[in-house]
């Protein structure tokens, strides 16, 4: 019992976690948010939804993207889970990573442009992020490796104690 909780043990701590970010944002700075966006635009939201917005770019500050886009992001409105709460209309500067947004982001509403500086849309999508692999199958694995441990020993114990039935001191009887 004590080496399958042993073991068992040893997998939790040896399975690799997925990062639990907080909603503090642990990169403050603007520097820091820009350094780690893929994407900066300037632009105007069109379009806002419960998973993302779209929107009118009217310049790129780093990044591949033409000028006149219409960028999709994955963002959710709810500020406590990290969220941003655009609002349609609203011209905002936005960094962007692996296709989404938010809190921590480094986003900035801005004045509204003049008409003379927005240009004809055309339509783009930034990629979401690969999914990242689930760590279940390190405790499937782990679970499977403890029950095998657990079989071996249950298997080595039982026969040392039928050994010891069968191969104790034997008496014969003899006449005294």
């Amino acid at each position: 019992m004590v080496l399958t909780t042993l073991s068992l043990g040893m997998v939790v701590l040896a399975s690799p976690a997925a990062p639990a970010w907080a909603c503090s944002c642990a990169y403050g700075s603007s520097q820091e948010q820009a350094d780690r966006a893929d994407l900066i635009v300037v632009g105007t939201v069109t379009d806002v939804s419960d998973t993302g917005i779209r929107l009118a770019v009217e310049t790129v500050e780093k990044g591949s993207l033409g000028n006149g886009a219409i960028l999709k992001l994955s963002v959710h409105g709810d500020p406590n889970t990290c969220g941003y709460d655009f609002r349609a209309g609203a011209r905002y500067r936005v960094n962007s990573t692996d296709g989404a947004t938010g809190l921590c982001s480094g986003n900035a509403q801005l004045p509204a442009a003049s008409s003379a500086l927005v240009a004809t849309p055309v339509v783009a999508s930034a990629e979401p992020a690969p999914a990242q692999s689930s760590g279940w199958w390190w405790f499937a694995a782990g679970a499977a490796l403890t029950a095998v441990l657990a079989g071996v020993v249950a298997v080595a114990l039982r026969r040392r104690w039928s050994g010891q039935a069968t191969h104790g001191p034997q008496i014969e009887d003899q006449p005294v």
